[in-house]
C-alpha cells in the first residue's frame, strides 16, 4: 500500500464529509491508500456522520480512543498506518483533485523521507488568501541543509512522511500541545537524510475563526503561550545534546522567542510583565534573539523590538491603539 491517511477527529462534523471525499475523489486507486479516521474522543456526531456516509468505503476505518489531543491522534495514525507513506490532513481541510498520485509516486520513485508539497489557506468561501509554494529543483537533501536551502512551513499536514522513516526514528508527536507541528518537525529535520521539495498545489487549509491561532478565548490563549514556552525547552534540551548545528537551532529558538513574545502582546500583557518574561527567558538561557530569523516579520521584531526593550515599550501603546481600530 502507497499511503495511509491520517484525519483526526474532533468536533469537525461541518467539514469532515468534505476532507474525506477529497481523498477517495482524488486520483489514487482504492487499494493504493487507506483512510485512518482517529475519533480523538469527540462530542458531536462526526463519527456518526462518517460511519454513515462512508458505509461502503472499504479502505476507510475508524480508531476510536480517550482523548489526546491533535498529536495523540495522529501518533495512532502512525502507529496503525499501512502505507508506505504518511499524510497528516486535519478535518477541516481538503485536497485539491487529481495530485495524490503525482507526489506519492515521486516520494516512492525518489526514495525521500519527507516530501514537502505546497498548499494554499483558503477562506470558508474558497477564496485564496495565502499560498505556500517552493522546490528543490529536484535536488533531495539532508535534513540540515534543507532546512537551511528549501524549507517552506512548519506545518505537518504539507508533507509526505516515510512510515518507516518516522517509525525507526520514534518520531512521534508530543500529546495535548499546541504548536505540535513545530516541535516534531524539529526532530524531523535532525533525522532526516533525504527531504525533496515540490511545488505541487496539494493542501487547501481552511482558515476560521475558531483555528487555535485566532480563537479568541482567553483560557487557549494561555495555553498556546504556555506550549509555545514547554516548546522551546524542549528544543533547548535537544540543542544541548546536538552537536555542530548552532545555526538550526538558534533559528528555531529565536523563532520560539520572537513568537512567544508576539503572543503576549496579542493576549494584552501589559510592558512590565513582558519584561518580566524575557528576563526569566534570558536567566534560563532561553532567549534568543541575536540570529536572523527566516520568517521576514518576525525578524524584523527580532532586531527593532526584542534587542531593544525601549522600543518594545513605546510600540505597545501604539499596537494597542491600532488593534482597537481594525
Amino acid at each position: 500500500m502507497k499511503l495511509s491517511v491520517i484525519i483526526p477527529v474532533y468536533n469537525v462534523e461541518k467539514y469532515v464529509i468534505r476532507c474525506i471525499n477529497s481523498v477517495i475523489q482524488n486520483d489514487l486507486e482504492s487499494s493504493a491508500y487507506e483512510i485512518i479516521i482517529v475519533d480523538d474522543e469527540s462530542p458531536d456526531d462526526s463519527v456518526k456522520t462518517i460511519k454513515s456516509y462512508f458505509k461502503d468505503v472499504a479502505n476507510l476505518k475508524v480508531i476510536s480512543q480517550k482523548n489526546k489531543g491533535l498529536g495523540g491522534a495522529r501518533n495512532t495514525g502512525i502507529s496503525k498506518a499501512k502505507g508506505t507513506y504518511l499524510l497528516f490532513l486535519d478535518a477541516d481541510d481538503y485536497l485539491v483533485p487529481n495530485t495524490l498520485s503525482q507526489i506519492v509516486n515521486q516520494a516512492i520513485a525518489t526514495q525521500v523521507e519527507v516530501l514537502e508539497f505546497g498548499a494554499h489557506g483558503v477562506l470558508e468561501n474558497g477564496v485564496v488568501c495565502y499560498t505556500l509554494s517552493n522546490s528543490s529543483n529536484n535536488l533531495i537533501f539532508d535534513g540540515m541543509d534543507y532546512y537551511q536551502k528549501v524549507r517552506y512551513a512548519n506545518s505537518a499536514c504539507n508533507k509526505l512522511y516515510s512510515t518507516d522513516f518516522l517509525r525507526n526514528n520514534q518520531l512521534f508527536f508530543e500529546e495535548q500541545l499546541y504548536i505540535e507541528d513545530f516541535e516534531f518537525n524539529t526532530r524531523v529535520f535532525l533525522q532526516a537524510k533525504r527531504m525533496l521539495a515540490v511545488e505541487t498545489i496539494v493542501g487547501q487549509f481552511l482558515q476560521t475563526p475558531n483555528s487555535i491561532t485566532r480563537n479568541v478565548s482567553l483560557a487557549k490563549k494561555e495555553k498556546m503561550q504556555n506550549d509555545i514556552e514547554r516548546v522551546m525547552v524542549i528544543t533547548n534540551q535537544l540543542y544541548s545534546k546536538s552537536a555542530n548545528q548552532d545555526a538550526f537551532f538558534k533559528e528555531r529558538l529565536g523563532f520560539l522567542t520572537a513568537t512567544l513574545v508576539v503572543q503576549m502582546i496579542k493576549n494584552q500583557s501589559d510592558y512590565k510583565t513582558i519584561l518580566l518574561k524575557i528576563e526569566y527567558l534570558k536567566a534560563k538561557k532561553l532567549f534568543f534573539v541575536n540570529h536572523k530569523l527566516f520568517d521576514r516579520s518576525k525578524n524584523l521584531f527580532r532586531i527593532l523590538l526584542l534587542k531593544h526593550s525601549i522600543l518594545l515599550k513605546l510600540a505597545l501603546p501604539l499596537y494597542r491603539f491600532l488593534n482597537r481600530k481594525s
